[in-house]
């Protein structure tokens, strides 16, 4: 579980026990973890989202420290309801961008039972929607919240260890339009796969067909620079997208229990077609076998708050 928090004028905060998260499910309903409970409503519609409990206060964290910090009573109460439908990335992505990054492998059969393997055994869908609710900081009084974002899903069995490294891009802009772009590579399978989609502000959805995004000129050799810039086709129509990345609210999080892959998730604005202005994430993703663990910690309960059981729901 990642929680990281970012309030104009009031500054950033995470979970005290960040980078090292674990997660109970307390039932098919609710997921719960160090004072993080979210609830589905209406699957694929509305979510409860509640957080009540003790975050940390400053810098987002590179690395883990013993020393606490500065730890601040933090309750909100959100309520997220989708805004677009589902994308699907098994059935509704462009079939041009498997069929291009497949003809850059050495074909073999092994390589097609591969490829055939990991469509069967992953599945993965997202929607987007706006969240709705408060947020109350202790000596900084109640705030009202209206947040765009996203809710991605992601399940059955993906092997970490097949994953080399990727860039992924998640923007929403001001005319309505969001987008999702991937690129990925997988030595086992796809050395360089574009994958990826379009929202448009009437709702339509279209598979991302075509990118000029390489991996080699994304920040291959770990330096996160502070602008990028892309181009993609999608619904018959062309996007160019720039992210101006905020090199203050980059933290750091680490992949499972073996820390053997490390995310940078980068808060940034965007630019579409240079004209309209835009706000999301750009995440990095590195394999790193070198990867230092976390001590092994259990979540305690100075970071929990109420159990989810037995709590009420917001008003």
């Amino acid at each position: 579980m990642w929680l990281f928090l970012r309030l104009d004028g009031i500054g950033e905060f995470e979970h005290p026990q960040h980078p090292n998260m674990m997660v109970r499910d307390e039932s098919k309903e609710i997921w719960s973890g160090g004072g993080l409970t979210m609830e589905y409503l209406e699957p694929q519609m509305c979510w409860k989202i509640n957080f009540d409990g003790l975050l940390r206060k400053g810098s987002y964290r590179q690395q883990w420290s013993e020393e606490e910090g500065e730890l601040v009573p933090v309750k909100f109460s959100l309520q997220w309801e989708n805004s677009t439908d589902v994308f699907n990335f098994n059935v509704d992505s462009s079939p041009s961008t498997f069929a291009r990054a497949l003809a850059q492998e050495p074909w073999t059969i092994e390589l097609f039972q591969r490829v055939k393997k990991q469509r069967e055994q992953h599945f993965r869908h997202e929607q987007w929607g706006r969240s709705v609710g408060e947020i109350e900081i202790e000596n900084s009084g109640k705030i009202e919240l209206s947040l765009q974002g996203i809710r991605s899903h992601s399940y059955g069995v993906r092997n970490w260890a097949e994953i080399r490294r990727y860039v992924m891009i998640l923007a929403h802009f001001e005319d309505g339009t969001a987008a999702h772009l991937t690129v990925i590579n997988m030595p086992a399978t796809t050395t360089h796969l574009t994958v990826g989609y379009v929202f448009f502000p009437d709702g339509r959805k279209a598979g991302i067909e075509w990118s000029n995004a390489s991996l080699a000129e994304l920040a291959e050799d770990g330096l996160i620079q502070e602008e990028y810039g892309v181009s993609f086709t999608a619904g018959g129509k062309s996007f160019d997208v720039s992210a101006a990345l905020d090199k203050q609210a980059c933290p750091v999080v680490y992949n499972g229990l073996t820390g053997s892959g490390v995310f940078h998730e980068c808060i940034a604005d965007f630019q579409l077609n240079g004209l309209t202005p835009g706000w999301g994430l750009v995440e990095f993703y590195y394999r790193d076998e070198a990867a230092q663990l976390v001590p092994n910690l259990q979540l305690g309960s100075r970071t929990e708050g109420p159990d989810p059981a037995t709590a009420a729901s917001p008003s």
